[in-house]
């Protein structure tokens, strides 16, 4: 329990700590697409494999803040593998799903935070690639918490990436989905591509691809020939 409340504490923190870089103002209609792609977010299988799930609803306040149409945060758990991993989901516009990466939250939030690695994670039959940043976010003091983070946007036209600077390199996007996943490492950081979180992943992406893809348009039927 004190590891799935760190989680959820660091998470929330990604959001909130974003007002120190000014408060957003953006107003929009929402595009159709948008709301569409939001409204698929909950669909999400709240038990993934042997992974079973608790949500949290993000505050209004805070779904604003981070500029999100959509949302979905919730913990997954294996008892059987002691692991833990909270996973958060937003959709919006580009301009707003861009901002509130770690470099600017976690420090704000008291963490020290590791290299930004770029982590390519195949998954899926057949194989495809999923491209995140990485890195171990640790705090200190009474309470010490060490994280393993992973993060990605996605769009319909470039699938799963994690350029370096986002807001340049997915600017021109209709719409833009981001993804934390988080695992408390207890301690014990461990390189990337051997981590627990790596077993989830390949359950979760192809679960996320189904969700986050536009639904195909029905064909219209072709029109009657008219009767002589």
């Amino acid at each position: 329990m004190k590891n799935t409340i760190r989680i959820i504490a660091a998470l929330v923190m990604i959001i909130g700590t974003g007002l120190v870089h000014g408060a957003w103002t953006n107003r929009w209609r929402t595009a159709p697409a948008l709301a569409a792609l939001a409204s698929r977010l909950d669909s999400l299988p709240a038990e993934i494999g042997g992974w079973t799930s608790v949500s949290r609803e993000l505050p209004e306040r805070e779904r604003t803040m981070a500029g999100a149409v959509g949302s979905l945060s919730r913990v997954y758990s294996n008892p059987g593998k002691g692991v833990e991993i909270s996973v958060l989901l937003l959709s919006g516009l580009p301009g707003d799903i861009t901002t509130h990466t770690p470099d600017a939250c976690y420090p704000g939030a008291g963490y020290g935070l590791g290299a930004m690695d770029p982590y390519t994670f195949k998954y899926g039959d057949p194989p495809r690639s999923a491209q995140f940043r990485t890195s171990v976010a640790t705090k200190g003091g009474p309470r010490p918490s060490t994280l393993r983070l992973f993060w990605a946007w996605n769009s319909s036209t470039k699938g799963w990436t994690a350029p370096e600077d986002a807001r340049w390199a997915l600017g021109g996007e209709p719409m833009l989905s981001k993804l934390y996943v988080v695992r408390d490492t207890v301690g014990t950081v461990i390189d990337p591509k051997d981590d627990p979180a790596n077993e989830f992943l390949a359950l979760l992406l192809p679960e996320l691809d189904r969700i986050l893809a536009e639904p195909a348009q029905p064909r219209q039927e072709a029109a009657a020939s008219p009767k002589n």
